[in-house]
């Protein structure tokens, strides 16, 4: 985990003097504009407006999950999502007990100094969701995904040119609506995309899990994630994600395979 973080901040010091000077054209050049997220860590795009985002992610136990957004104004956006478990396969299907809802403003634009800041809450969780744990624990009950929503949170996003776009992202959250498991400290995350041609980029996060370290779901190793994303014109993203990769929450076992699919457009 430390040498994970170690690796990502050393990366920040090299790269960062020899793309500096083409910062102010990070953003006409950055492939990944209509990349919110990289797998569940935010970065500070938000949809401009009028533009609309239409999303699917299927996920592990036969787990789908839609979502739409929606640009208020070029700094606003809001979205609701909704899904549940074994809509694919055999089995009652478990719904989600209600939506999850995204909104975020965009406070601070990205210059050549400056890296763009956007703050948000997003209530929308990973995962199967617990009321109780199927584990004996002093936890009666906990009303919880299994790898928790951001809740509010801040994050910062820089982009340089270099060898097509490369990105850093970092941030904080506090899962608000998730305490009941009696771990609820402010959490820490930091990511990184990297383009390798103008369609595909790949991008890695690492996200320290403060609130799920008490060994109730999660182990005490954060949760790592990486990814590889084919965008089509800007119009359609398809995403290749693997989940959990330091295998840290009980609810796998070890890595999980998800695909998003994500069509954005303009009203």
């Amino acid at each position: 985990m430390k040498n994970y973080m170690i690796f990502l901040i050393g990366m920040v010091i090299a790269v960062w003097p020899a793309v500096a000077q083409d910062s102010e054209n990070a953003e006409t050049v950055n492939i990944v504009k209509l990349q919110k997220q990289l797998v569940d860590v935010p970065t500070a795009a938000v949809l401009g407006k009028g533009q609309y985002e239409v999303g699917l992610r299927a996920f592990a136990n036969g787990g789908l999950l839609t979502n739409i957004n929606v640009g208020i104004t070029d700094r606003f956006m809001i979205g609701i999502s909704y899904g549940g478990e074994k809509f694919i396969g055999t089995g009652k299907i478990n719904f989600n007990p209600m939506p999850g809802v995204d909104v975020r403003y965009r406070f601070i634009d990205e210059s050549v100094a400056m890296p763009a800041i956007v703050a948000g809450f997003c209530s929308q969780g990973y995962g199967h969701f617990y009321k109780r744990l199927p584990v004996d624990t002093s936890v009666k009950r906990v009303d919880r995904y299994a790898q928790k929503s951001l809740g509010l949170f801040a994050v910062a996003s820089k982009n340089y040119s270099f060898l097509g776009t490369i990105g850093f992202h970092g941030g904080i959250n506090w899962a608000v609506t998730e305490k009941k498991d009696k771990d609820d400290e402010p959490s820490l995350f930091i990511g990184v995309d990297k383009s390798i041609n103008p369609e595909l980029s790949v991008v890695s996060e690492y996200g320290i899990a403060f609130n799920d370290n008490k060994k109730i779901v999660g182990r005490q190793r954060g949760y790592l994630n990486a990814g590889a994303k084919l965008n089509f014109n800007n119009k359609v993203m398809v995403e290749f994600l693997l989940k959990d990769i330091l295998n840290n929450s009980s609810d796998f076992g070890k890595y999980s395979r998800e695909l998003r699919l994500s069509f954005i457009n303009t009203f």
